[in-house]
């Protein structure tokens, strides 16, 4: 029973055997045979079945016909279009509709074909190059388990297919190409309608965001006819407003080429500057660059002095480029800063393009696109924002922003003068009066032709303010404050402090610590009130007076301006001799009193003074016909009808015919110094008479006290009186020895000073 048993299951086992062998070896042979079925699909010369003498749809060439190390065609486009031609599925639509890219052509210079993309074996590129039915992920086991490279030789992530090849294009730092792997812009959904392939990351730019390889509607495989640049403002949908501007060179040059020989025609109007491969330079720039800054040389390409081009140059005299801000400016987003290379940055330089958008004519209106023979003007020739009322100038310049509310403003003081440009302050705005940016007459940017007569800074002044001028109510008249003067009358380190205050100005009118003295000097022509913003202006000529009227530094009710460089002179404020004590309501020769003057205007007139002599703002004295011109300046006020009417000295005169000589006490801060004046001119000389300023020095209370006054008036005595000598140490010692202590002491009293012949006394009257 048990043998049977065991002789059972060794049957068992034999049968089973048998029958595994059997049904492996099936399918082994079924497999082989599908095998062969599938590859013969394309391979047709593998089954002997298939050579015969029949005429096949596709002909049969034996050896190698197309790809290297095979026989056959089985790489040919027949043997894909087998099938692809919608017998097993529709392909012809995408690679004989349109363009393609090129095959059955010899690769150009400029790429490089890597050893794992074959060509054929006439060293073409064709489908194969980039197409193998064997790609590594036509099997799940081959190494890319999503299968994107079942139908490619490599994996195709982001173009990098396309990059083996075309690593000069990939490499677009080193070749000024269009910018790859980035994503700084989005991307319009028309872009993928058209046929764009996404990248990994959304809004990622790969080659094949713009390049279509079967179907593509435009030349160089382009997603677009790009004839119109229409591809391009796909993305750069704000550039698309250069179209039919002046900048689109189409209509102001329409037969020039870009660097690539192309035509405007061939390759649209954003081409004519910009091109996506290969450029001159930064900004895919498509136009010969020059040494310099690259920035300001795309604009120079057409606009600078030395181009051919028959376009808007910008002149010998143009607002500087490249240049920082000063640090208390901040630009907003609208204005933007740039590096030398021409990428946007906020802690950048000036250039060209903060002012400017090359793309937009009208900052305003994208309809307004101005024209061929269209002039601009501050409203539009492609600036950021419109400038008509300078607003664009002033956000840089903002400490010229009083200017608008001021008589500088000549839309308010002479709104039909017109800058050389012939535009009246309507049009140019405020600033465009006196500066234009491009193409000015000479530096400081000026806007009006200058006279060439006097010193450069002058000039600029008297532009207006002459007699026939914009400014003709204004003039200086023909006695004046000296301008255009060294100022050598004080020590090279007194000039310094000069100028740490107020600005000194070389003869090209450039501000340098060792200059001249100039209108601007005392008056900054952009800022009417140097203390106080003008609020509620009302756009009416105002009458200044001295603590505005675009002075540096305000003159009244103290002398803040005159004391920089006067400064001995400015211990006067507070003193009886400042009319704000004592004569407030006194006026002088232009009719201004003291608060309008200044304490120094009420005797000296910087500008239309009738008088030459110390630019007197008063009227003279009356003298005798001998005595000298000095004392009439004196007199003035200490007379019996003047406002000092209260301190008239009843003998005031030195005997005639008493010549001094002042040589040993002629240094001006010792305080023995006594000035002689010239009988008839009152200049200053070395051998003279003794006049009233001989002794007394007018603005200076106590000769020991270098200081003002308490603004409070005082009775003086011997010893300060505006005297300008101690008693014991004067002029009168050269002449009387001890004796001057009491003659200096009485002089104006006729009872105890020692007299001379009563035909030499000289009484006031």
């Amino acid at each position: 029973m048990i043998v049977h048993v065991r002789l059972q299951k060794h049957l068992l086992c034999t049968l089973l055997t048998a029958c595994f062998f059997l049904i492996f070896d099936h399918h082994a042979c079924a497999l082989e045979i599908s095998s062969k079925r599938d590859c013969v699909v394309c391979h047709i010369m593998w089954m002997e079945d298939f050579r015969t003498d029949q005429e096949t749809l596709v002909p049969f060439q034996p050896g190698n016909v197309l790809m290297k190390d095979t026989q056959g065609v089985v790489s040919s486009e027949e043997i894909c279009y087998s099938c692809h031609d919608g017998y097993v599925m529709e392909s012809r639509h995408i690679t004989w509709t349109h363009n393609r890219h090129p095959v059955f052509v010899k690769p150009s210079k400029n790429i490089t074909v890597p050893l794992d993309l074959p060509l054929s074996v006439k060293d073409e590129i064709y489908c194969g190059t980039c197409h193998s039915a064997h790609g590594k992920g036509a099997a799940p086991q081959h190494g890319d388990p999503t299968g994107r490279t079942a139908l490619f030789r490599e994996v195709n992530v982001d173009s990098s297919l396309c990059e083996k090849c075309h690593r000069n294009e990939a490499s677009f730092k080193f070749s000024n190409g269009h910018p790859l792997q980035t994503k700084a812009l989005e991307l319009p959904d028309r872009l993928f309608e058209l046929g764009a392939k996404p990248a990994s990351e959304k809004n990622k730019v790969i080659c094949q965001s713009c390049h279509k390889i079967h179907g593509a509607l435009g030349n160089k495989i382009l997603l677009l006819d790009n004839r119109n640049s229409e591809l391009c403002t796909l993305c750069h949908e704000k550039q698309k407003s250069l179209v039919d501007t002046k900048h689109d060179l189409r209509t102001t040059l329409p037969d020039e080429k870009n660097i690539q020989k192309q035509s405007l025609l061939e390759s649209g109007p954003c081409s004519a500057c910009h091109i996506p491969h290969n450029a001159a330079g930064n900004r895919l720039w498509a136009r010969p660059i020059k040494e310099g800054n690259p920035a300001s040389q795309l604009c120079l390409t057409c606009h600078g002095e030395d181009t051919d081009y028959k376009t808007k140059r910008i002149g010998k005299y143009s607002h500087p480029i490249n240049v920082e801000l000063v640090s208390e400016v901040k630009l907003s987003d609208e204005l933007p800063l740039f590096s030398e290379g021409g990428t946007k940055n906020p802690k950048g330089n000036v250039q060209c393009f903060t002012c400017h958008d090359i793309h937009r004519w009208d900052p305003n209106s994208l309809i307004n696109k101005g024209g061929k023979d269209v002039e601009g003007d501050s409203s539009n020739s492609f600036l950021r924002i419109p400038n008509d009322s300078s607003v664009l100038c002033l956000k840089c310049h903002t400490d010229k922003n009083q200017l608008a509310t001021s008589d500088h403003n000549l839309a308010v003081t002479a709104p039909e003068e017109k800058n050389v440009q012939g535009f009246t302050p309507l049009v140019s705005g405020p600033c465009g009066v006196c500066h234009i940016p491009h193409n000015a007459v000479a530096k400081r940017l000026w806007a009006k032709e200058l006279p060439a007569t006097k010193d450069y800074i002058t000039q600029l002044c008297t532009n207006c303010h002459n007699e026939n001028g914009a400014a003709k109510d204004k003039l200086i008249g023909d006695h004046y404050h000296p301008v255009n003067v060294a100022l050598n009358k004080f020590s090279i380190f007194r000039v310094y402090e000069i100028s740490r205050e107020l600005p000194l100005y070389d003869s090209e009118g450039n501000q340098a610590d060792n200059g001249r003295l100039v209108c601007m000097t005392c008056h900054d022509p952009h800022t009417w009130d140097p203390n106080t913003q003008v609020l509620n202006y009302t756009f009416k000529n105002v009458e200044g007076d001295a603590s505005n009227s675009f002075l540096r530094k305000t003159n009244s009710p103290t002398s803040d301006l005159c004391k920089i460089c006067h400064k001995n002179k400015a211990y006067v404020d507070g003193t009886d001799h400042d009319l704000n004590v004592t004569a407030p309501e006194a006026v002088n020769l232009l009719g201004q009193t003291v608060k309008e003057s200044g304490p120094c205007g009420a005797c000296h007139l910087v500008h239309n003074s009738p008088n030459i002599m110390k630019l007197w703002g008063r009227e003279y004295g009356k003298i005798r016909y001998d005595e000298d011109i000095i004392n009439a300046l004196c007199n003035s006020c200490h007379s019996k009808n003047g406002i000092a009417k209260d301190k008239i000295p009843l003998i005031a005169t030195h005997p005639e015919e008493r010549l001094v000589n002042n040589v040993l006490r002629s240094d001006r801060d010792a305080i023995d110094f006594s000035p002689l004046f010239d009988k008839k001119t009152g200049e200053e000389v070395s051998v003279g008479n003794i006049s009233c300023p001989s002794c007394h020095n007018a603005h200076q209370w106590s000769p020991l006290v270098k200081g003002k006054g308490i603004n409070k008036k005082l009775e003086g005595n011997s010893t300060n009186s505006f005297l300008r000598n101690v008693s014991y140490n004067n002029i009168c010692i050269d002449c009387h020895g001890l004796d001057a202590l009491f003659r200096y002491k009485y002089f104006h009293d006729p009872k105890e000073r020692v007299e001379p012949p009563a035909a030499v006394i000289k009484f006031n009257e």
